[in-house]
C-alpha cells in the first residue's frame, strides 16, 4: 500500500544514513541516546541517566503514533504544496513541476533554518542543503499524491518525516556529529531519498497526471 510506504518508509532511510555515517568515517551514532539528551539538557545540568534497551522497541512505535497523530495537521501544508502549487506550476511536465516546487518549498522554509532549526550549527550552508533535500521530498510526495489519489498520504508521508526520520537522526547524532551531513535532511540523506526518487522517474511513476482544468491550456 502507498499509505504504508508514506508511514514507513523514513526507517529505511535512517538506516542508510547510519550505514553510512559509519561506512565513510562522518559519524558513529550514540544507540545510548546519551549525547544528545546532554545537548538538550540545560547547561550545568547532572548527565542523563543510562535508558534501558527497550527504549529502541518503545520509541519507533512511538514517533510512529506521532506520525499519525500529526498527519491532520500537516494536511494544510500539503494541501497547499502538493494538492495545489504542484499541480499547477508547469502542469504538463510533473518532474520539473515538483522541482520547481521544492525549490520554492525550501526557500519558504529559509527564516526557520536561519534560526539553526534543521543545521543548528550551518544555518546559512543550510539554505543550499535543504533546498535540494526539499525537491527530492516532493518527488516522493507528489508520486504518493498521484498514485493515491490523495492528499491525505502526501500529509502521512510529511508527517512521518518530521516525527520518524528527524527525530531518529537527532537522537542518534545530536552532540556528536553535524547534522548537516547525517540529519535527516542533511547530504547522507540524498542518496536514499535519491534512490528512490530515481526509481519514482526511471519507472515513469509520474506520469499519468490530469492536470486541473483551470490550469490547461485552451
Amino acid at each position: 500500500s502507498y499509505y504504508l510506504v508514506a508511514w514507513l518508509l523514513p526507517l529505511p532511510v535512517v538506516a542508510v544514513i547510519v550505514i553510512l555515517a559509519v561506512a565513510l568515517g562522518i559519524a558513529r551514532p550514540d544507540f545510548t541516546l546519551q549525547q544528545a539528551l546532554a545537548s538538550l539538557a540545560p547547561t550545568g545540568s547532572s548527565p542523563p541517566p543510562e535508558l534501558p534497551s527497550v527504549i529502541w522497541i518503545l520509541l519507533p512505535i512511538q514517533f510512529l503514533i506521532v506520525t499519525l497523530i500529526a498527519t491532520p495537521i500537516l494536511w494544510g501544508e500539503e494541501f497547499g504544496w502538493r494538492g495545489y502549487l504542484q499541480l499547477r506550476l508547469l502542469s504538463e511536465r510533473p518532474l520539473l513541476a515538483a522541482i520547481a516546487t521544492g525549490l520554492i518549498w525550501g526557500v519558504w522554509h529559509y527564516p526557520l533554518n536561519l534560526r539553526g532549526y534543521n543545521y543548528p550549527d550551518h544555518p546559512v550552508l543550510g539554505l543550499v542543503i535543504f533546498p535540494v533535500s526539499a525537491i527530492l521530498l516532493s518527488i516522493i510526495f507528489g508520486w504518493l499524491r498521484l498514485r493515491t489519489g490523495s492528499i491525505w498520504s502526501a500529509s502521512l508521508a510529511h508527517a512521518a518525516t518530521n516525527a520518524e526520520g528527524a527525530s531518529l537522526t537527532a537522537l542518534l547524532f545530536l552532540g556528536g556529529a553535524d547534522l548537516l551531513w547525517v540529519g535527516y535532511l542533511g547530504v547522507l540523506s540524498w542518496i536514499p531519498l535519491g534512490a528512490v526518487c530515481a526509481w519514482i522517474v526511471l519507472t515513469g511513476q509520474l506520469k499519468g497526471e490530469t492536470p486541473p482544468k483551470e490550469a490547461q491550456k485552451p
